[in-house]
């Protein structure tokens, strides 16, 4: 009988000290897979992990592998992320609250549902031009609500959603020259 250490050569699993008595044959094939292991190891070594050697060593690591923290880190993100968008909508359905029928129905089809304008103006029975319209007021209301209640900062323009015409000029009046 032999006695052994664990910690020798099952270090990973076994990270204390601890000796077992083995009989002499079994003490003698885990010396000899040790030695043939080391060995292995010494040869992949030289041969595979040598930038010089081997084009492509990237391709040779394994995966890393992700922590505990890691995982935790990851959760945490996703409860936040989770809390957030059901804050935004919340905070969406009490504006959406606000518009009329018309322009909730309108901003539904447009945004939710993908139609063109004409398709809206169509399905509801007016103008493309009035369906142009009532969304883009339903998009003012919605971010006047939102600036009111500091869910948003106010935009730097002053146009929302549409175009500004240019300045008139201010042209001098001539008068007609009678001869």
């Amino acid at each position: 009988m032999k006695t052994i250490n664990l910690k020798k050569y099952y270090y990973p699993i076994c990270k204390k000290d601890t000796f077992v008595e083995v009989p002499d044959e079994v003490a003698e094939a885990i010396v000899e897979e040790s030695r043939a292991e080391n060995a292995n190891d010494a040869k992949q070594h030289y041969h595979c992990y040598s930038l010089d050697a081997s084009p492509g060593i990237e391709n040779h690591f394994q995966e890393q592998v992700i922590s505990p923290e890691d995982i935790l880190m990851e959760k945490e993100t996703e409860r936040e992320q989770e809390a957030a968008r059901a804050l935004m909508m919340e905070r969406l359905r009490e504006a959406l609250a606000t518009l009329t029928p018309r322009q909730a129905i309108c901003l539904h089809a447009r945004f939710w549902e993908g139609k063109q304008f004409k398709e809206i103006a169509e399905a509801e029975g007016f103008t493309t031009s009035a369906a142009i319209v009532t969304v883009r007021n339903a998009i003012i209301k919605l971010q006047k609500y939102y600036i009111k209640r500091g869910w948003m900062k106010p935009p730097k323009e002053k146009a929302i959603c549409t175009k500004t015409a240019p300045p008139k000029r201010n042209r001098k009046k001539t008068s007609a020259k009678k001869s």
